[in-house]
């Protein structure tokens, strides 16, 4: 584990942000003080760092979408949300055990991009597309849908791994990591992958398969500095997420430059300990299950109970939003939020509630994203 060091913020202890909270100033004010913050590590200079409420960037750090290459500033304004599918169901994710999937990824690219243009009104400027090819995703189709929603002011990131092994084409049992590394970096070149993910693990421990498929996506990592974010189970686990933190670190990765994702669904610990614990070891933290409606991830009371927790004790810098996905009755089209609106439609209004301030919600949702997606470009 690597030391932790100061993130720069003003500390001050429990007892004395208590007393500067007074009657009902809520968490606005408190999340500012950061209540473990002598435990957080630096905001990462490969990812930018937030200080004093002011976000800079290495020089030459950029965001890479489908389309170019734009400055970190571009997204100053507008939501990024870091983990969505760009497809219409009937889910996005859990195929049946003979996957992969291909036939249902999308509903069709025209719907897709309708409904980014519709959160382009909602205030997203910017969505990362975290469908993996054993998914059935398609480069060239996001590329498209790219293209489409560009006069409305969306970017589009694409991204690309191997989801989990229940997924995975049959080669890759036998394929060694090198090739595996190899082949991931020629498509991210190729293809103009802007982050690696949803890399994911089914269970712990991990299997050989997805361990050694870690062990390449690293690689790939560490090769071109892409950022790279993950999938552990939807039903909990815990030690997935600390797993996945161990193994990525053991071969190199900066933990300041990855997200640990689904935390908002590991719903045994309200007080976000799991969560802080990540955070403290300078990884982002993936709370990308929110604002749905209906279904098994619709858990809005506990979404907020660990959320309130994790910003009480001072870990802004490092939350993530997102949504990951949507069903076809969540579109606007069948009267729904909106398929990529959910988290500023549904959560937010939410997080207002209980007291969160504006600084703090524009921190999350303009800035932490953005500074988990620049990155400096390595030539391969």
């Amino acid at each position: 584990m690597k030391k932790d060091r100061d993130s720069g913020s003003a500390h001050v202890s429990r007892r004395e942000a208590i007393g500067l909270l007074g009657a009902g100033a809520g968490i606005g004010l408190l999340s500012g003080f950061g209540g473990d913050a002598g435990l957080l590590a630096a905001p990462s200079q490969q990812a930018g760092a937030s200080i004093a409420g002011k976000v800079t960037f290495p020089t030459g750090a950029i965001v890479r979408t489908v389309l170019k290459d734009i400055s970190p500033e571009t997204l100053a304004t507008g939501t990024t949300l870091f983990h969505e599918h760009l497809s219409m169901g009937p889910h996005p994710y859990e195929p049946p055990p003979t996957a992969p999937v291909e036939a249902d990824w999308r509903e069709n690219v025209d719907w897709v991009a309708e409904e980014v243009k519709a959160a382009a009104k909602d205030g997203v400027s910017c969505i990362v597309s975290g469908g993996t090819r054993d998914l059935g995703q398609k480069a060239a189709d996001v590329r498209r849908i790219g293209e489409l929603v560009a006069p409305a002011g969306v970017h589009i990131v694409l991204s690309d791994a191997l989801w989990t092994r229940s997924a995975y084409p049959q080669d890759i049992a036998t394929k060694p990591e090198e090739q595996i590394a190899d082949e991931f970096v020629r498509d991210a070149i190729e293809q103009r992958w802007g982050a690696i993910g949803e890399l994911g693990s089914s269970s712990t421990p991990m299997h050989p398969d997805e361990r050694k498929v870690f062990r390449a996506m690293a690689k790939v990592h560490l090769r071109t500095g892409l950022p790279i974010y993950t999938h552990i189970p939807h039903v909990s686990c815990p030690a997935c997420a600390l797993e996945q933190l161990d193994l990525l670190e053991s071969q190199g990765v900066d933990l300041r430059t990855a997200c640990i994702g689904h935390l908002s669904d590991i719903m045994d610990d309200p007080r976000a300990e799991i969560h802080k614990a990540v955070a403290k070891r300078g990884a982002f933290v993936g709370f990308d299950t929110l604002g749905w409606a209906t279904g098994y991830l619709a858990r809005p009371e506990e979404h907020l109970r660990m959320i309130l927790s994790f910003l009480e004790a001072g870990y802004e810098d490092y939350a993530l939003f997102s949504a990951d996905g949507a069903t076809r009755d969540e579109t606007k089209r069948n009267g729904g939020p909106g398929a990529y609106s959910k988290v500023i439609k549904v959560f937010l209004p939410q997080l207002r509630a209980a007291g969160v301030n504006e600084a703090t919600i524009h921190k999350i949702l303009v800035d932490n994203p953005r500074r988990f997606l620049a990155f400096n470009p390595k030539k391969v």
